[in-house]
């Protein structure tokens, strides 16, 4: 059973944006666990098939159907975890992520104390990042990541404006059971000829379930703030505190089958030459490389400072290993 954080003594009033979402499912996941689960207004397109009983679902969608009096009057934490982020459109990518976001902001009430959004390690830029900090420079290489940046920014703004906290979430890797992106990038890997220095990769991760477990202890940790007088404008790494390396997720995921390939073709020379070769297929190549082959390694300890450190304590091999008991019922299904 899952327990309520300490602290201000009454339950937040939440506004969600993405609860059908991945992060978003996990969050109210854990908050149902709660003995009183907290109040939450939940912006849908359409209500999903199974209603949470603590959950007002309004529908909408953002930017083009934000439906008047969403997020609504009593509202104290805007987490908004929806975003495009699969369309390579500028002008989509825009209007969602940014316009959308400031949109929602200016929708927002008086009684608003603080706004939770989820964004990504990629603000960072390309590169290796070996226990990068919030302070380090933002340099977004994608079109993506310089969308959520601007919403980053428009957060922050706002929230500096009405003199609330804005807690800017940046995890790098999402993994869980039924992970459909990274885990499955890593099998992949596997298969393919190229060179990786796997023992010097380390990758920063957080199980989706811990995910919703983190946002959780921010908003909460948005009231105790407000009620202190203490608000916060910064961005906040999400991982464990130690990273995995690539070699390990190799070692624990199943092997392929036959005989391993021979790694003779250097990583380096394959991400520049999808860097300049024509088309979205090269390009996303390219990206794909530039995030399994290179470091992305966070410091967590503000998120610590913010929340304590049994859960960035965890072991993220041990993480990784549990989801080994599911494997066979998903085959078998």
């Amino acid at each position: 059973m899952v327990t309520e954080a300490r602290g201000a003594d009454r339950l937040p009033r939440i506004a969600l944006t993405g609860a059908t979402g991945y992060a978003g499912g996990a969050f109210l996941r854990h908050l149902s666990g709660m003995s009183s689960p907290w109040p939450v207004t939940a912006l849908v397109r359409q209500p999903p098939p199974r209603r949470l009983p603590f959950v007002t679902y309004v529908q909408g969608e953002i930017p083009g159907r934000l439906p008047v009096g969403f997020p609504p009057p009593g509202t104290d934490v805007l987490v908004h975890l929806a975003n495009e982020n699969r369309s390579r459109d500028r002008e989509v990518l825009h209007a969602v992520n940014v316009a959308g976001t400031r949109a929602l902001l200016g929708a927002a009430p008086d009684s608003l104390k603080g706004v939770l959004l989820g964004s990504s390690m990629s603000v960072y830029g390309r590169g290796a990042q070996i226990r990068v900090a919030e302070t380090a420079p933002v340099r977004p290489s994608t079109e993506l990541g310089r969308a959520r940046l601007g919403a980053e920014r428009a957060v922050a703004e706002s929230m500096r404006r009405c003199g609330g906290t804005a807690y800017l979430l940046r995890p790098r890797f999402i993994t869980g059971r039924d992970d459909l992106s990274f885990l499955p990038g890593i099998r992949r890997l596997r298969h393919l000829p190229l060179r990786v220095r796997a023992d010097r990769t380390h990758f920063s991760v957080i199980d989706v379930e811990d995910y919703g477990s983190v946002i959780a202890q921010l908003a909460r940790r948005v009231l105790e703030r407000a009620a202190r007088g203490t608000p916060v404008r910064t961005a906040v790494n999400v991982g464990y505190r130690r990273p995995v390396a690539l070699q390990d997720l190799f070692d624990l995921l199943a092997p392929p089958p036959g005989p391993e390939p021979v790694r003779w073709l250097p990583a380096a020379p394959v991400r520049a030459v999808c860097a300049v070769l024509p088309g979205h297929g090269a390009s996303r190549l390219g990206e794909r490389l530039e995030l399994v082959t290179r470091s992305h390694w966070a410091d967590v300890g503000l998120l610590e400072s913010e929340i304590g450190t049994a859960l960035t304590a965890k072991s993220p091999e041990t993480v990784v290993r549990s989801y080994r008991a599911y494997e066979p019922e998903q085959e078998a299904s």
